[in-house]
């Protein structure tokens, strides 16, 4: 596949699903760090007129270097919610985090703000799912080492959902937009991505549920080279009450091939890459 293949069948993707979200009423994500944590608690924060939910989570990373601290943090994410109407809401994202090793610094996330549309309901079970994003680089590496200007993306996706599991697919596809082609360090910025997610949320009791989420991707670069990542998250979550949540679990995420460029380096949990994390979440 080329890249010029690839643009002009992305760009004839892209500028079709505006357009039929423009005339049909209908939103993008981001990387692997307690996906479901995050979900369950958009969902709940999307029945309401406005929210906002804070969530923190401390993580450490299971191996630890010889001669070298346990790499170590903490993560404060805050979600807005606003119901426009039936049909449309919006959801705004930003983060900060502090390294508890090392340097100890304290780094701000870009902003994502996302437009979602109320997804069609085929049946009882079936329903599907859809976005339109727009990323800020309110982050130091975007805007110092990266120089992005902003991200655009679509997602469109399918629920299933029952008492007994809630079950989720999302295809995103985004578009970033840089002053350069190469960072300050010289490395090749990524273009265009795409990414296949699934996610899983298994109810145990009224309270308690295990969930799970992992995602596939393609980047590619200015210079036509492709990228693949993955990533994979599980939970078990804990619902105090309607606005305080808890979830204990651990993420592991990376290059989808080995440095031979053949072979898989995808794995559920690894102990050279894997990280556990506990984090709280409160809806306002």
């Amino acid at each position: 596949m080329t890249k010029h293949f690839f643009k002009q069948n992305l760009m004839i993707v892209l500028y079709s699903l505006i357009a039929a979200k423009t005339f049909s009423q209908t939103p993008p994500h981001p990387p692997v760090t307690n996906t479901t944590q995050a979900s369950v608690a958009k969902v709940t924060a999307l029945e309401k007129k406005f929210s906002l939910s804070t969530s923190i989570e401390y993580s450490q990373k299971v191996e630890v270097e010889q001669n070298a601290e346990r790499e170590r943090g903490t993560d404060v994410t805050f979600v807005t919610a606003y119901k426009l109407n039936d049909l449309y809401s919006f959801l705004g994202k930003v983060g900060l985090s502090k390294e508890l090793n090392g340097p100890q610094n304290t780094t701000v996330s870009d902003t994502t703000g996302s437009f979602v549309v109320k997804g069609v309901q085929l049946n009882k079970e079936w329903i599907t799912t859809h976005s339109l994003s727009l990323v800020l680089p309110t982050s130091a590496n975007s805007q110092t080492r990266d120089r992005l200007r902003t991200s655009i993306g679509l997602s469109h996706g399918l629920t299933y959902a029952t008492d007994s599991i809630v079950a989720k697919y999302k295809l995103s596809v985004s578009k970033n937009f840089h002053e350069f082609s190469q960072n300050a360090d010289g490395a090749f910025l990524n273009e265009y991505r795409l990414t296949n997610s699934v996610e899983a949320i298994l109810p145990v009791t009224e309270k308690l549920s295990v969930s799970a989420s992992s995602l596939y991707r393609i980047s590619f670069t200015y210079e036509n080279d492709q990228k693949y990542g993955f990533g994979f998250d599980a939970d078990l979550n804990y619902e105090f009450n309607q606005k305080l949540s808890a979830n204990i679990g651990f993420s592991n995420e990376g290059n989808a091939l080995k440095a031979n460029g053949t072979d898989s380096n995808v794995n559920i949990y690894d102990e050279a890459t894997s990280v556990t994390r506990a984090g709280l979440t409160y809806i306002y």
